[in-house]
């Protein structure tokens, strides 16, 4: 109800001689319906208030609070020491980011720094990012006026031009082409009712303006991308970001800079949207992702519970799978466990030699190279896991885990790797088949004939009798590998007791005790990061090393997390990632 309307009723019931007391009434019940109404206009989300075309969108309930749990955090004065920041400090993505900032101060004529930040900081935020490499945002959060009246920004409104949306006044600012060094910049702001608006394009802020006057606009709350997002998530958390996928992953600026570099998975998604929950000392992240097509939404899952179940106390990784491909299987055996071999190392920045001249057909010199016999045909890459493929291929296993655990003593000199390698199928395994299959894949890499590749039988397992450390043994319906008896052992253990667990059908589940590797991951990043390695000169670059300096630090920096654990599942043609993150309690 506006103004005028009640002047004009309260003149109707004087008029009409009613007593002061119906008046006094009334107007306590205007008041209390004034309440309400604010009320619910506070209850509305502010996605409703935010234009269309945003590609990415971030809501708090009260970003003051995180950011000020955010500032006075021990991990932030931690990474910002940290060699981690020092090398960040140096990439191109800083400079960048750094030049936007001076550009947008300019505009404004105040710094963009923390302490602006803070000020402009309320409750119920909402941030819209509408071009990535533009950097052109609308910022929208509850203040109350008298407190927005207080930031700096509102103070230095004569520094802008006024201009007008109905009824609501905003403040624009441009840097020009002509005087002003680096990329023309805007910055508008208002304040409407209790809101305080921030934007990077005059009209985004008309926008958002007639949004609130309720004047028809389209609003970032009406596009099918995000009503399908909103629709799939659960209540907004602390923090909710929302992504329009489709269009972000074909921004150069996202493929450029997105330290994942999974461009081609993520393009199979039309939308995302994340929550974070903080409770205590456990963080907890619910993603969910909406498909282009339905068939992505087929992907077999299983009770990965059972499996699972078998990780070894101790373990710093695990990662369980359902129906995992027999490709992907055989790579996994392979890599952790059958291979023995140092990985290739290539100095990008040293171009392979160009060949001078054509190799020779023959030479007079090669003695040992006979000519009356045909060469021996070169075994096709691979071929040595045949046997090993047709077992798979024959018990088509349900899920597959994958568990290893560094392990140094404090006089050790390196960090060994324990692994294992747990595959659960619905038929009983054949030990005899089994064990032929991985001598067969052993063969070609440690010996020209059997020396070193009989099985010896003990307790419960096979044992490989040579110097590769290789044991497996074969449970009903589940078959161990492992390159440590300990570890297979305690795997032994726990399905003996049965994994009786069935919990939710998933696709994959996953695990990461940081507190149990980060001293060993640390000894290990030292000796990989010696004088010398990867063609890196200490004397001349000072650069922090990136195992030991870089990717260290980082875990210095959160030493406070104990785990993280994340588990993936299909439901209702949507995929769900459920990620939680433990810490410490602070003071420990």
């Amino acid at each position: 109800m506006t103004t005028n309307k009640l002047a004009g009723l309260i003149a109707l019931l004087v008029r009409n001689r009613r007593t002061v007391v119906s008046v006094v009434a009334l107007l306590v019940a205007l008041a209390g319906w004034a309440a309400f109404d604010e009320t619910l206009e506070r209850a509305k989300p502010l996605s409703v208030s935010m234009p269309a075309g945003a590609i990415l969108y971030i809501e708090s309930p009260d970003f003051g609070a995180l950011l000020h749990d955010w500032s006075y955090s021990t991990e932030k004065q931690a990474w910002l020491q940290s060699d981690n920041y020092e090398v960040f400090s140096r990439s191109r993505l800083f400079g960048r980011l750094g030049e936007a900032q001076q550009e947008y101060a300019a505009a404004a004529s105040l710094p963009a720094d923390m302490q602006f930040l803070t000020q402009i900081a309320g409750k119920e935020s909402a941030l819209g990012l509408y071009d990535i490499g533009a950097l052109e945002f609308l910022y929208v959060t509850h203040m109350p006026s008298a407190q927005s009246a207080q930031t700096a920004l509102l103070k230095s409104r004569g520094k802008f031009e006024a201009r007008k949306s109905e009824d609501a006044t905003f403040y624009v600012r441009t840097t020009g082409n002509d005087q002003q060094v680096g990329t023309p910049r805007t910055v508008a702001f208002a304040t409407y009712g209790d809101c305080l608006l921030l934007a990077t394009r005059e009209d985004l802020i008309a926008k958002a303006l007639a949004l609130m006057q309720n004047r028809k606009e389209e609003a970032l709350s009406g596009e099918a991308w995000f009503v399908a997002a909103t629709a799939a998530a659960q209540k907004p958390g602390d923090l909710r970001m929302t992504m329009d996928l489709s269009r972000l992953v074909r921004s150069p600026y996202f493929r450029s800079y997105w330290v994942q570099q999974n461009i081609t998975e993520i393009g199979h998604y039309r939308a995302a949207i994340s929550d974070l929950y903080r409770s205590g000392d456990e963080y907890r992240e619910e993603r969910v992702l909406l498909p282009k097509s339905i068939d992505s939404a087929t992907a077999p899952q299983a009770r990965l519970a059972r499996i699972a179940a078998l990780v070894p106390a101790g373990s710093g990784f695990y990662r369980a799978e359902a129906a995992p491909a027999v490709d992907e299987m055989i790579a996994t055996l392979d890599s952790r466990l059958l291979s023995r071999m140092a990985a290739d190392y290539k100095n990008r920045y040293e171009a392979p030699q160009a060949a001078e001249a054509p190799p020779a057909a023959g030479n007079e010199d090669d003695l040992e190279t006979r000519i009356d016999e045909p060469p021996v045909a070169a075994m096709p890459k691979g071929a040595e896991f045949g046997a090993l493929r047709r077992v798979l291929e024959s018990q088509q296993p349900l899920s597959m885990l994958v568990t290893d655990a560094s392990a140094a003593k404090s006089d050790d000199i390196f960090v060994s790797y324990h692994a294992a390698v747990v595959l659960e199928s619905d038929t009983p395994w054949d030990a005899q088949a089994f064990g032929a299959a991985l001598k067969d894949a052993l063969r070609l890499k440690l010996t020209t004939g059997d020396l070193g590749l009989t099985w010896q039988q003990r307790d419960s397992y096979f044992e490989l009798d040579g110097m590769q450390p290789l044991y497996f043994a074969v449970v009903s319906k589940f078959c161990v590998v492992a390159n440590d008896a300990t570890i297979l052992s305690e795997v032994l253990k726990k399905v003996g007791i049965g994994a009786a667990q069935e919990g939710q059908p998933m696709l994959r589940e996953s695990g990461f005790n940081h507190e149990y590797e980060r001293e060993n991951f640390a000894r290990a990043t030292t000796l990989i990061d010696l004088d010398g390695a990867f063609g890196r000169d200490k004397g001349t670059d000072t650069t922090p090393r990136f195992f030991s300096g870089n990717i260290r630090s980082l875990s210095d920096t959160f030493a406070r997390m104990k785990s993280e654990e994340i588990r993936e599942y299909w439901t209702d043609g949507v995929l769900h990632q459920s990620v939680v993150y433990k810490w410490k309690p602070r003071g420990m």
